[in-house]
């Protein structure tokens, strides 16, 4: 009799599950797409003027040669409040996050440490981003102007 129980409520629950409604990805995770509008950052500040290529005659070799920016490292992420004007426009999760790299510098014709904050915000499945003020990113938090 106790074997006959348990297939039982085991199928009941497969039954039950099977009738709540799907979750959407947005649902299951608010920052589900996040990673992958950090990565197309990177991929915007390699191909723009924030990794100005080495000159052929510079000999640089190895990783950032071609690219003029190296060794990406998302430093820190934190959840940000939508502004009222955002949550009216249908933003329904708000991110700041910081990252930092190796920048090739003509000047020096070194490769010296860059960095950038941005916002990102997600309405629906759709994450956009916007410039953030530099941050401290240990902590991710804005630096303040005093």
């Amino acid at each position: 009799m106790r074997y006959i129980q348990i297939p039982a409520c085991a199928l009941g629950l497969a039954a039950l599950a099977a009738c709540s409604a799907p979750q959407t990805t947005a649902e299951a995770d608010p920052y589900a797409g996040l990673s992958e509008a950090i990565r197309v950052w990177r991929t915007e500040l390699v191909n723009s003027p924030a990794c100005p290529a080495p000159a052929p005659e510079a000999g640089v070799e190895g990783p950032g040669a071609r690219e003029g920016c190296r060794s990406f490292t998302v430093a820190c992420k934190v959840e940000a409040e939508p502004e009222a004007a955002e949550a009216e426009a249908g933003v329904e999760v708000k991110a700041l996050a910081g990252m930092h790299w190796e920048a090739w510098d003509p000047a020096s014709e070194e490769f010296r440490r860059a960095s950038s904050a941005a916002y990102f915000t997600r309405s629906g499945e759709t994450w956009s981003r916007a410039e953030a003020p530099a941050v401290n990113l240990s902590t991710c938090q804005p630096f303040t102007s005093s």
